[in-house]
């Protein structure tokens, strides 16, 4: 059969008519507007209203009042909050909308009537508050502005992202520089803690210190390097605690960063 005959074909002509149908079928699907399509995204006015719902959910009216506005699926977020942690709850509500595909932060924290005094006082609290702080933890704070900044030592990682949350919260808190390290996990260093916490709770001059809702000596164990910190009533007292630590167990090195109580 020479190439014309086979052109000429009622087979070929088939093939060729299912293959040009094929081709402007693709070519209607191409052409057809996003807007008809059935995978189109939702608009702006779905994922906005979204976005309210999930901050009405959130609670965020409990502590200020937080406006939305989405162009393009980005969700600008306008308004005023109580504290650092309603403002991360807002964007989060926000991020975890269909639709979303970035988040403008232009929350402002409400920072009227509250002193720096005042903040580091209520995270110290909350702190104390903290159901799993310990003996074998250490916390400190510092503040620049309404910025507050938390360092020291807890052991376990739970206890950072829990008391970074907790200290969020604290009304007119605009940030929080978590600093806090988790101290590695340790057979040795546990045994560590436990003799010494024994030792020094277990002597009668610390019987005051021991009864105590909070005892104030805390005990910071390192890959097997020790450190004191707290506030004690007298010279005498610190001195005591360092001798107590030093004959509780073996260790590798011992710091004493007791503060005498002015």
């Amino acid at each position: 059969m020479t190439m014309e005959e086979i052109y000429n074909s009622k087979f070929f002509q088939r093939v060729l008519s299912v293959g040009s149908c094929l081709a402007l079928v693709s070519l209607m699907v191409f052409l057809t507007p996003a807007a008809s399509r059935a995978d189109v995204g939702p608009s702006n006015a779905e994922i906005t209203a979204g976005v309210q719902s999930r901050l009405y959910h959130s609670g965020i009216f409990k502590h200020g009042q937080v406006k939305v506005q989405v162009r393009n699926g980005v969700a600008t977020l306008t308004g005023t909050v109580d504290s650092y942690g309603q403002e991360m709850r807002a964007v989060r509500a926000a991020r975890h909308q269909h639709g979303v595909i970035g988040v403008v932060d232009n929350i402002h924290v409400n920072t009227e009537d509250v002193s720096s005094k005042e903040i580091i006082k209520k995270a110290r609290h909350a702190v104390l508050m903290y159901p799993y702080y310990t003996i074998f933890d250490h916390i400190t704070f510092s503040i620049t502005g309404n910025r507050l900044t938390v360092a020291g030592q807890v052991t376990q990682p739970f206890k950072k992202s829990d008391l970074g949350h907790i200290l969020a919260g604290i009304k007119g808190v605009t940030y929080v520089n978590n600093n806090l390290k988790v101290l590695p996990v340790s057979l040795f260093d546990d045994h560590i803690r436990e003799e010494v916490a024994e030792r020094i709770y277990g002597d009668p001059a610390f019987s005051n210190y021991a009864n105590q809702a909070n005892p104030p000596i805390h005990i910071i164990v390192d890959n097997g390097n020790v450190a004191l910190y707290g506030v004690v009533n007298s010279k005498v007292d610190r001195q005591e605690a360092a001798v107590d630590a030093r004959f509780a167990t073996t260790y590798l090195g011992l710091k004493n960063n007791l503060r005498v109580q002015s």
